[in-house]
């Protein structure tokens, strides 16, 4: 369960890195790619979820567990403020963009840390 949460995590972080790939270069989001971005987010967090309050405890898994609520939440603020602007295909500020990447890559080590270690 923990690979396919690893797995599901990687592939949010390729869509996510392509989504600023977009914002930068492009200067333009995609809804549908942002959407996608955390669908594979939250069915990972689900399955992490289910690992860290059904098995045994593990340090690691919980502190990614934590950390990725937290990226969650900076992801749900920039979407939050992304429609509240006049122009919804304009990126979102680069440095909640980093915020929210950097909680979500730290979060992914420390879960492939867990798994490597159990």
């Amino acid at each position: 369960m923990i690979l396919a949460a690893i797995v599901l995590f990687c592939l949010a972080v390729a869509l996510g890195l392509y989504l600023v790939v977009l914002g930068v270069r492009h200067r333009r989001g995609s809804r549908m790619l942002a959407a996608v971005h955390a669908g594979l987010a939250l069915l990972g967090l689900v399955l992490l979820g289910m690992q860290v309050f059904g098995g045994p405890v593990n340090f690691l898994f919980n502190s990614a567990a934590l950390l990725f609520v937290l990226a969650l939440s900076g992801g749900l603020v920039l979407l939050a403020v992304r429609i509240g602007t006049r122009e919804h295909h304009a990126p979102p500020s680069m440095f909640g963009v980093s915020l929210h990447a950097a909680m979500g890559l730290l979060a992914l080590l420390l879960l492939v840390l867990g798994y490597v270690r159990a």
